[in-house]
């Protein structure tokens, strides 16, 4: 059940509604509705919905927690109509295309209207000199009441963490209290002296939750760091993996940093790092927590990497002396070090539990040689008399037969284009065929092969010009529609039984 954007009612069939009452036909406009209808929007570098909030911030879903003012279900409604405004420009841009298929919906009009009329400058000036002086009055009282917020709202965050800390404080000092009621402890030293003799060590900070407090995104130093680091990692020509990799290495250190970062009045002078025992609590909590031993070999070497490009290149706000950085990135080094061998056993026990998983070899016999016998006869029918059922039918068992041969996993067949396969059907070789996925899943540009027959190549991609204009898709993208002797696929390829 989904919620029209255009008419507000709800349905259980979405997409037809759009095609037989609002007569939505672009396929694009379609695919933008359904994901505002699901709400499957992306809000990432989307401007704050919060009035007298001017801010962007690259989350907005942890910006808004920050908005103490608003309930649950007011977040939730701001949240839903940044979706429906990040939709409306869409549409707008969409429709400035001019695509051959126009777009009806008028989603887009309603949401210039409101932008419109909350921007205070989308209205022409008026002629008259008072009236132009009192607008730029109020427009500077409107930001600087702007400055204000902000800074009061940066203020209550910071007082609210203070207050968090000061409650996990008490409750640690109240258990350890009630702890000693319980058992006789022994004589206590005398004041200012250890049990040895020696002064009293200090006592370690509690071990809290490691994302229990957020990124102090509020602090210029440490974003324009955080900023070249990114760039950094990134390099000159980043593709859509590493983009995604860097962005989860950024995640693990914004949570130890806004861990370290507790409770500090002035975080841009890098000095909150230089606490050994809190870096080791951090490591400890990962360690309470249902993190697995690589998860947490990757949060430890991912902050090692960024303290080593602090190191190299400090910013001008950093207090820390050489000396301070050389012991924190020693003590991050002795953390990678100890939980080296756990790592490794947990590799060990985990390639034993795939082991165990293993398809036996008479499974995948069978499987090859069924989907082998299946497969031609399926294209002869498709041929005669095609269907939507036979087609998925052919893509189960097509998908079945490479996988029984390279014991490739789904994400291999998912990134497969109609370029590679046509590639590997121009080979010399008519024994068997070498298809090449640049995309894989397990590792950018594996090659995958597969021993398939000549005929059903051909039968695949008999005429090579149907495909010409779609090369660059997906091997299972495109529509149901039977074309000369070839065959044009559908999406997601599903395994079928004989």
């Amino acid at each position: 059940m989904a919620e029209c954007a255009l008419c507000f009612n709800v349905y259980s069939r979405l997409a037809p509604h759009l095609t037989a009452v609002h007569k939505v036909a672009n396929s694009d406009e379609k695919r933008l509705l359904l994901a505002l209808a699901a709400g499957r929007v992306d809000t990432r570098k989307t401007p704050c919905p919060v009035p007298g909030c001017r801010r962007t911030p690259a989350r907005l879903d942890r910006h808004l927690r920050q908005h103490a003012e608003l309930s649950t279900s007011g977040r939730k409604e701001a949240m839903g109509r940044a979706k429906r405004r990040k939709v409306a420009r869409e549409l707008q841009w969409l429709r400035s295309t001019q695509p051959a298929i126009p777009v009806v919906s008028q989603l887009a009009s309603s949401s210039e209207g409101e932008r419109d009329s909350e921007d205070p400058e989308a209205g022409r000036p008026c002629a008259d000199r008072g009236c132009r002086r009192a607008t730029e009055r109020i427009q500077a009282q409107l930001t600087d009441l702007g400055k204000q917020v902000t800074k009061m709202r940066s203020t209550l965050l910071q007082i609210t963490r203070l207050y968090r800390e000061l409650r996990k404080g008490e409750g640690g000092r109240r258990r350890r209290k009630r702890a000693r009621r319980t058992r006789s402890p022994p004589a206590p030293p005398p004041p200012g002296r250890g049990a040895a003799g020696g002064p009293t060590p200090p006592e370690p900070p509690e071990a809290l939750e490691p994302t229990a407090y957020p990124f102090p995104d509020h602090v210029p130093a440490l974003n324009l760091l955080l900023g070249e680091f990114e760039g950094y990692q990134l390099g000159s020509e980043p593709t859509p993996r590493l983009r995604n990799n860097v962005t989860s290495k950024l995640g693990r250190i914004k949570a130890f940093l806004g861990y370290m970062a507790r409770g500090t009045a002035e975080p841009g002078d890098f000095l909150f790092l230089n606490q050994p025992a809190r870096i080791r609590a951090w490591a400890a909590r990962l360690g309470q927590t249902r993190m697995a031993e690589p998860t947490r070999q990757h949060y430890l070497k991912n902050v090692a990497q960024f303290l080593d490009y602090l190191s190299e290149t400090p910013p001008a706000a950093c207090q820390l002396s050489s000396t301070a950085l050389v012991l924190i990135r020693r003590e991050v080094r002795a953390l990678i070090r100890g939980i080296r061998r756990r790592v490794v056993v947990h590799e060990v026990r985990t390639k034993q539990a795939k082991e165990s998983r293993l398809i036996p070899k008479a499974s995948l016999v069978r499987c090859h040689r069924t989907a082998g016998r299946k497969i031609p006869a399926l294209l002869d029918s498709l041929e005669s008399n095609p269907s939507t059922r036979q087609q998925w039918r052919f893509y189960g068992f097509l998908t079945g037969y490479l996988t029984s041969i390279s014991g490739h996993r789904c994400g291999v067949f998912q990134n497969l284009t109609i370029q590679e396969v046509e590639e590997a059907s121009r080979s010399p070789d008519e024994s068997a065929y070498v298809i090449n996925v640049s995309m894989a899943q397990v590792r950018w540009g594996s090659p995958v092969a597969c021993s398939l027959s000549h005929s059903l190549i051909h039968c695949l991609f008999s005429d090579g010009s149907d495909y010409h204009s779609q090369n660059k898709q997906s091997l299972w993208g495109g529509s149901a529609v039977p074309k000369q002797g070839g065959i044009q696929l559908v999406p997601q390829p599903v395994l079928v039984g004989p």
